[in-house]
């Protein structure tokens, strides 16, 4: 169905392609605030966006670990709810963070690898071509910034960290050698070589071996207060055990005696001389072992609530409900503390940073919280309720607003939406990162739907929610533009596009309930996913126009119908010759395009751009649509930064476009499509953010007193920025 040569222009608004008007708006009257981390970047603070290991000092410091955070905060110190170092030296230039730490009272040792990029970087500092190590980096307790060099140390010569680190392990790069555990005492410190399947002693102040003995892919070592070791044996199998060993390699008693079903993940021994493990089965509690009369640990009882927070009403964080248990510790003072990811310990060979991390501290005989860190989104952006602007959606979790608090404490942590155990099926799993992202939240036919989109807008999620599992939103449906790489999920086509809906109800993908749509082939490829407020689906495909896919009721599953053959088309509109973004607003019949131009043309190094134009369509469905006027968004790629556009978002009387590299968000009034002005991050954030660096990264609302309410990814520090302006 070609509409467009019938188009009337009622309204051209063409500026210049950098234009004037743009770079004269003025500075709105704005509120910046945030959602989603414990501290706003404002006093230079960032709770971590994933933790992989801790490891608890006596006074109660904890120190973690990670393989990667965006801004460098790997391996960092926490202490009564405050952040108190950032180590550095970890992230960039060949460096990043690791799986495992340990303190003693001197140093702290953190696993880390040290890479070449790609072969780009050369010398005594890093690995031969085509070659990772892996390894541990010393640093001083009192400063983590600062290397504790020793003899033979290597790496980070150019840094504070010079000298400090010790190779364990040489592979070729892409194998997974990550240390997988650390314990230290002031004289000896012990590494699980997961990958040589040993543990290896070396001397805590010289760093020079003194034993090892073969264990099969060793994980977490807890020191005993009879000095003997635990180790979790057969990482990343399905043979898990928990081993008993004198310090010098001796093998003690048989495996420790765990529940079936048990997945422990971390261990550490109280100083009362308790053992705990933290299991990330389907229990997700804390086994508490208590040593007999023989000697021999025996279970004893459990911290937390069964099934943690999959424990009625799922999905609701709580005190004790825990997720994803990624490290343990206790401190002389009889605390306990719980660091979670929502997924486990990263897999071997996965590059998943977890799904937000929270870190805790509890009384250990009380089990009262102490306090609790949240960094729990990254890559993520919101999506307002429309039943409710105080109620917001990530990819995987739910936050409630109370506009009348302070700066930094509107909101707070109401669900996690993501379950693993129940649907392990969950698309997202499967689809690039692991993790559900941008969020659409949709009600329709008295129902609530969450629509996600991977970070490129390949692949979109369909997700209900019903009773049963609370806050759970159970998988429903999948469109993908091509099929996903790898051999998930049976059934779909080697060629084309294609579509699941969870016939069955079950959230599970089965081969009989995909469809595909070979006749497109690629030209549906790189486009991009809208779904308006009635459940329509629309499709911006980069070439080909638009395409729509209307709802065609609920299946007796529940799940929205969508199907090939009822879709309709539109041929690409003028003045675009590539199609970035889309907005459509049912109840107006009003389209929002934004793409390239003849005058601006697409070009494969600005690939998740939105464009330098954008267009308004009125009357977007009938027979005569109307192009009311186009807007030259900011843009010059010769700049440093670049000024480039990432997203769009319409809210009432306003269009709000997200710069790309530039902290800002440009305003237009939506009638007539003449700039406003524009917002850039305040000093509650520090006065910066990270790109936003999705297709779908910025969202709006309008509340009832006349406030607009934004939302914009912040890629940098595990938070999702907020600006509130009232006209």
């Amino acid at each position: 169905m070609n509409l467009f040569p019938r188009l009337s222009v009622a309204v051209v608004l063409i500026h210049s392609l950098i234009s004037p008007n743009v770079s004269a708006q003025s500075q709105l009257n704005y509120t910046t605030s945030w959602i989603g981390n414990s501290f706003g970047f404002g006093d230079g603070k960032w709770m971590q966006q994933d933790i992989q290991a801790i490891s608890v000092g006596a006074d109660g410091t904890v120190y973690t670990n990670s393989p990667w955070d965006e801004s460098g905060s790997e391996i960092a110190a926490y202490r009564a709810g405050d952040k108190l170092a950032v180590a550095g030296s970890t992230h960039g230039w060949g460096a990043a963070g690791g799986d495992a730490v340990a303190v003693n009272h001197t140093y702290l040792y953190g696993a880390m690898s040290i890479g070449n990029e790609s072969n780009a970087l050369v010398g005594a500092d890093y690995p031969p071509s085509n070659q990772t190590w892996y390894g541990i980096t010393r640093r001083m307790l009192a400063n983590l910034a600062t290397g504790a060099s020793f003899s033979g140390g290597i790496g980070n010569s150019a840094n504070a960290t010079k000298n400090s680190f010790l190779k364990v392990e040489t592979v070729t790069t892409g194998t997974d050698a990550s240390i997988r555990g650390l314990a230290a005492t002031d004289s000896e410190l012990y590494v699980a070589d997961t990958y040589g399947n040993r543990i290896v002693v070396y001397d805590a102040q010289s760093m020079l071996p003194l034993r090892s003995w073969s264990v099969a892919s060793p994980a977490r070592i807890a020191i005993d207060t009879d000095s003997t070791l635990w180790i979790i044996s057969g990482f990343g199998t399905a043979n898990l055990s928990i081993l008993h060993y004198r310090a010098d390699g001796t093998a003690l008693a048989g495996p420790l005696s765990l529940p079936a079903g048990t997945v422990p993940t971390d261990l550490t021994v109280t100083p009362s001389g308790q053992l705990l493990v933290a299991d990330n089965g389907v229990a997700q509690q804390i086994l508490v072992f208590n040593k007999g009369a023989s000697g021999q640990m025996q279970a004893s009882t459990t911290i937390g609530t069964r099934n943690g927070i999959f424990h009625p009403t799922r999905g609701v964080p709580g005190d004790v409900r825990f997720n994803g248990i990624t490290g343990i510790g206790a401190d002389t003072a009889g605390n306990l503390y719980v660091a979670q990811n929502g997924a486990g310990p990263r897999a071997p060979g996965s590059a998943l940073v977890g799904q937000g991390a929270v870190l805790e501290s509890y009384g250990y005989g009380s089990r009262v919280l102490n306090w609790r860190l949240y960094g729990l989104t990254f890559v993520d952006s919101g999506a307002f309720d429309p039943a409710t602007p105080a109620s917001v959606y990530t990819g995987s979790k739910r936050f409630t607003l109370n506009y009348n608090q302070p700066v930094g404490h509107e909101w707070s942590y109401a669900a996690f939406t993501l379950d693993r155990f129940d649907f392990p099926d969950d698309p997202a799993f499967h689809e690039p990162r692991g993790v559900r992202g941008e969020p659409m939240v949709r009600r329709f036919d008295g129902q609530r739907f969450l629509y996600t989109l991977d970070s490129g807008a390949h692949y979109l999620n369909v997700y209900r929610f019903d009773a049963t599992h609370g806050e759970i939103a159970i998988p429903s449906g999948l469109l993908a533009q091509n099929p996903l790489p790898g051999t998930w999920p049976a059934g779909q086509p080697t060629y084309g596009e294609w579509l699941w809906r969870d016939s069955n109800g079950d959230g599970a993908v089965d081969a009989s309930e995909i469809s595909s749509n070979p006749s497109t082939g690629s030209t549906v490829g790189n486009g991009f996913w809208w779904v308006d407020e009635t459940g329509n689906v629309w499709l911006a495909t980069p070439l080909s126009g638009v395409r729509e896919m209307p709802l065609q009721g609920l299946d007796s599953a529940g799940n929205p119908i969508y199907t090939y053959a009822s879709s309709k088309m539109f041929a690409m509109p003028a003045p675009f010759t590539r199609l970035a973004r889309l907005v459509y607003i049912a109840s107006t019949d009003t389209m929002y395009l934004s793409g390239f131009t003849s005058a601006i043309p697409w070009d494969s190094t600005h690939w998740k751009e939105a464009g330098p134009l954008l267009a308004r369509y009125d009357n977007w469905s009938t027979s005569t649509p109307t192009r009311t006027y186009t807007i030259s968004l900011p843009w010059n790629t010769q700049s440093d930064p670049q000024t480039t556009t990432v997203g769009v978002a319409v809210a009432g009387n306003y269009i709000f476009v997200a710069e790309l590299y530039t902290d800002r968000v440009d305003v237009y009034d939506a009638r007539n499509g003449s700039a406003v002005g524009y917002m850039t991050p305040g000093a509650s954030v520090g006065g910066t953010s990270g790109w936003v660096d999705v297709y779908l990264g910025i969202s709006a609302v309008q509340r009832s007193n006349g406030e607009y309410v934004v939302l914009v990814e912040d890629d940098a520090r595990a938070k999702i920025l907020m600006y509130r302006w009232t006209p």
